[in-house]
């Protein structure tokens, strides 16, 4: 029987080397960033959130795809809500309807309202306030990932999805239940103003707000803070898979995904723990050209980049509804038309794109300390600047030379062993690090 969880880790691949292994592929595309002949350097992923000519911080943005989720969730249940207070209407009867059926409805709404807002806007802002970036340095010749200390800890971080499930219940269910007491209450049928239920509703919800920074002192308080690691651009791995997606029973999809890690050089084969990136590419042409967007910024300088346009923001919606209208009205397709438009507002997409611009300027900067790594990004004289090391640049030769002749790199195999360069002596020491708050930076 084949063991799922071995003792002892797999050996670390290097550039080139492919593995297969449960329905799926995985390339290995560094350690040493090596040019992949990729035809485009693009960002894929859209993890480039901000390059200057030093540093490029990449990181999973905002995205309006899952606001218009949380709309499609709020239209059906509003929807609902209001199918159910008209077959009841319809039941009793009467006009105007009975005010104990208004209430119910409207709590109803807010307990509706009350649970998108929760899943859709308040957790994902708490997710991306506590995922920093990856910041680049190509002077440097460095790469500083946030590392999260190793183990368990006893209090759950504020970003888990159960934790974030149980509160929004807490405060979602008693939310429609203050509405219908407060109904109660304002028609003389109830003695007392619902004050406990009021209380426990808002209580919930500040806990979204006031959990976050006692986690942080307790962390302090048990040694568990999040370091800041800094990695030799060199030693950073860079991966992309083809996966099974796996549901009850059954494989449920493929999908293709980038991964840049951070190594662990004490634990060869493992990864330094909560760090690194992992982004949905859509094939392996997608992960090359993601992979070279990121080296070529590395080892070539931002000139040798073009980033992609943002998929995000109103005035890129209100320019994709004109285009849609101009389209319409010259196939005089008025249907057509209409259907946009419902679909469009079905999905409260004009508040996403709104919304998630909003995001990117003034969530995901409070992700880091103002001052982080503020002495570390600052430009070097040329004469400081970090060099490539031989063997990245022999090989880089060897590398171009071949693709001359027609060869890919996905069909090499270990780029090291088939030029006969042999790798790095690895140190096996630990990287630099440093505590990931206000005012600490490296030595």
């Amino acid at each position: 029987m084949f063991k799922t969880a071995p003792k002892n880790a797999l050996p670390p691949m290097r550039a080139g080397e492919r593995e297969s292994r449960a329905g799926g592929e995985q390339y290995c595309l560094s350690p040493l960033p090596l040019p992949v002949d990729s035809e485009h350097a693009v960002d894929v992923g859209h993890i480039d959130v901000r390059h200057k000519d030093v540093t490029m911080d990449i990181r999973q943005g905002a995205s309006p795809e899952s606001l218009m989720t949380a709309g499609h969730m709020l239209s059906i249940g509003t929807c609902a809500i209001l199918v159910l207070f008209l077959i009841t209407w319809g039941a009793v009867g009467g006009f105007p309807p009975d005010s104990q059926l208004i209430s119910v409805w409207v709590g109803g709404l807010y307990f509706i309202f009350q649970f998108v807002f929760i899943l859709g806007i308040v957790w994902i802002n708490t997710l991306l306030r506590r995922l920093p970036p990856i910041r680049l340095n190509r002077q440097r010749r460095e790469v500083a990932f946030v590392v999260d200390p190793p183990g368990r800890f006893w209090l759950p971080a504020p970003h888990n999805l159960w934790l974030t499930s149980t509160v929004g219940m807490a405060a979602a269910i008693p939310g429609g239940m203050v509405i219908i007491e407060i109904g109660e209450w304002l028609r003389s049928a109830r003695e007392s103003f619902p004050l406990g239920l009021t209380l426990l509703h808002l209580g919930a919800m500040a806990f979204f707000f006031v959990y976050p920074p006692i986690y942080d002192a307790f962390c302090r308080l048990f040694k568990r803070e999040r370091r800041t690691v800094l990695v030799p651009w060199e030693d950073v791995v860079a991966v992309c898979g083809f996966n099974p997606s796996l549901g009850p029973g059954a494989i449920t999809g493929f999908g293709w995904n980038f991964a840049l890690l951070p190594p662990d050089p004490e634990r060869p084969g493992y990864t330094l723990p909560g760090a690194g990136i992992m982004v949905g590419v859509g094939g392996l042409p997608g992960a090359l050209a993601q992979w070279e967007y990121i080296r070529r910024f590395m080892e070539e300088g931002a000139e040798a980049i073009t980033p992609s346009a943002k998929e995000w923001g109103l005035e890129r919606y209100d320019a994709y509804v004109a285009r849609e209208k101009a389209a319409c009205e010259r196939t005089n397709d008025k249907a057509r038309w209409r259907r946009f438009r419902r679909k469009r507002l079905w999905e409260h997409a004009r508040f996403a794109h709104w919304y998630t611009e909003y995001r990117m300027k003034h969530v995901l900067p409070k992700a880091v300390p103002k001052d982080w790594l503020s002495e570390w990004s600052k430009p070097l004289p040329k004469a400081q600047w970090a060099k490539p090391s031989a063997a990245v640049t022999e090989l880089s030769e060897h590398l171009r030379a071949a693709y001359q002749r027609g060869e890919k790199f996905t069909d090499m195999g270990d780029i090291e062993k088939r030029f006969g360069i042999a790798p790095p002596a690895a140190s096996q020491r630990a990287y630099p690090s440093f505590p990931f708050r206000a005012k600490a930076q490296p030595a």
